[in-house]
């Protein structure tokens, strides 16, 4: 019996971006499906699954903490530059210090646009929780645990998820990811600055009656991170983030670095 004809070129690098996400079950079940048509031949790519599930097969053993493939991190943040999304004009990046005027955002009404993003995400989300189990060992708790990988992966298979990105003062960009029918939202951080011990970066849930905080989060010295925001997203609501001293504040005491209007 012969082997069925393996994908080649362009599909066949779409699905080895997509192995770590099938290696934790993040697929879309239509996604899943041409992911097993394809993995049934191709050798290839059965050991690219491998690869991930043996790193993943370290969730809750004792391991030592050992240096990420280049590839691997620089896929994560490969596979979010490559999603659908609007990025605010230069000239109506507004006042740090006030929620910016309502940015526009990727329409993900067709279903193919949709299942894109849901799946470039989810990617992500599972590129992320390997990079964590290569470079932390067994440390799931915290805010980027595996808790926090299981909501990522569903918010971005949200049918309602949207994405906006914004520029940070001082460099860096944030893209925050919404769902309305979660009420769940994420940040996505690039480029950063390091603050160090003493400071820590807050995000915020702003509205008309002020800000609520919405956790703290650091970044490493490549700038790079994300997180779930804590408490329910609404439409209409805006992101801020400020530097605060280390541990967080009740209430912001620095002009916002960024401010995102949805």
């Amino acid at each position: 019996m012969n082997r069925p004809q393996g994908p080649t070129g362009d599909e066949l690098r779409e699905l080895f971006d997509l192995a770590p996400a099938y290696a934790l079950d993040a697929l879309d079940e239509f996604e899943r499906a041409r992911f097993e048509r394809a993995l049934a031949a191709s050798p290839e790519l059965q050991a690219e699954v491998d690869s991930f599930r043996a790193i993943a097969s370290g969730f809750g053993e004792a391991v030592e903490p050992v240096a990420p493939p280049a590839s691997l991190k620089a896929g994560l943040f490969d596979r979010l530059d490559a999603a659908p999304q609007e990025r605010p004009a230069e000239s109506e990046r507004a006042d740090a210090s006030k929620p910016a005027s309502p940015a526009p955002v990727a329409d993900l009404g067709e279903r193919r646009s949709r299942r894109r993003l849901a799946v470039v995400l989810s990617s992500a989300a599972a590129a992320v929780v390997l990079l964590a189990v290569v470079v932390v060992g067994a440390n799931w708790f915290g805010p980027n645990g595996w808790g926090a990988q299981r909501e990522m992966t569903a918010l971005a298979a949200a049918s309602d998820a949207q994405q906006i990105t914004a520029p940070v003062t001082g460099g860096g960009e944030v893209t925050l990811v919404t769902s309305v029918e979660q009420g769940r939202s994420a940040i996505l951080a690039d480029g950063l600055d390091e603050l160090g011990d003493e400071h820590t970066y807050e995000l915020w849930y702003i509205d008309e009656a002020g800000a609520v905080s919405a956790g703290t989060f650091d970044v490493a010295n490549d700038g790079e991170t994300w997180r779930i925001l804590e408490g329910e997203f609404a439409p209409g609501t805006a992101v801020g983030i400020t530097v605060e001293p280390a541990g967080g504040s009740d209430q912001p005491t620095t002009d916002p670095v960024a401010v995102i209007q949805t």
